[in-house]
């Protein structure tokens, strides 16, 4: 079995870390694309935490030695030489658009809670009508906050994407930022949780950019 980690641009050495199951790591190339993967004798019995964190591992690694890594998500992997390079050749442009979106970037996380109205003050009206207006308007008031919050983010972006989260998540989003302004981003996401203390404000990263490794994402 061939388990595949990321497909890479500009690679300086293989990371001295075992991929699954202690296998090293190799380099391929299919289509002009270099990948690193490793070999197992067999597919894993079951998923496990070791596994999961091996895997991330490599990726990590991966991210310090290269200029551009497309990161691969833990997985089912393939069953030969082949079936890889049948995938890989029909998502060939494709992926080379993919390295040319996330070359020198990360990915940053943020999620933003709070912003809910007052316990009963959506309710206060004396009608069902007025209920209705009144929780209109508090949806519009956070569909304005969210979006006053994420804009200036995803300016300083190459990338980002809003996800539906929770329903008390004010926001929840990914953010494809540009290694060397990463201390920028991770500053003005400081200064909107100074600017709004009523927000609990959460910023994770940087990460591989495993959200924009497939598909664009604006």
């Amino acid at each position: 079995m061939i388990h595949l980690y990321g497909v890479v641009q500009e690679l300086e050495e293989l990371p001295p870390v075992p991929g699954l199951e202690g296998a090293p790591l190799e380099r391929r190339q299919i289509e002009g694309l270099e990948l690193v993967v490793s070999r197992t004798p067999h597919e894993l019995a079951a998923v496990s935490e070791e596994s999961v964190l091996a895997h991330a591992t490599v990726v990590d690694q991966l991210m310090a030695r290269s200029r551009a890594v497309l990161p691969v998500q833990f997985g089912r992997p393939f069953a030969d030489e082949k079936e890889l390079s049948e995938a890989v050749r029909t998502k060939a442009q494709e992926l080379e658009r993919g390295l040319s979106r996330v070359r020198g970037c990360v990915e940053f996380g943020l999620r933003v809670l709070g912003g809910e109205p007052a316990q009963g003050e959506a309710s206060s009206g004396s009608s069902g009508r007025d209920y209705m207006l009144a929780r209109l308007a508090e949806t519009k008031e956070r569909d304005a906050l969210a979006k006053e919050l994420h804009e200036p983010l995803a300016r300083l972006s190459r990338g980002s994407v809003r996800f539906g989260g929770a329903s008390s998540d004010l926001l929840q989003a990914a953010y494809l930022v540009v290694g060397a302004s990463a201390a920028t981003f991770r500053g003005h996401v400081s200064r909107l949780a100074t600017s709004h203390p009523e927000l609990t404000v959460v910023c994770t990263g940087p990460w591989p950019p495993y959200t924009f490794a497939d598909g664009e994402k604006t």
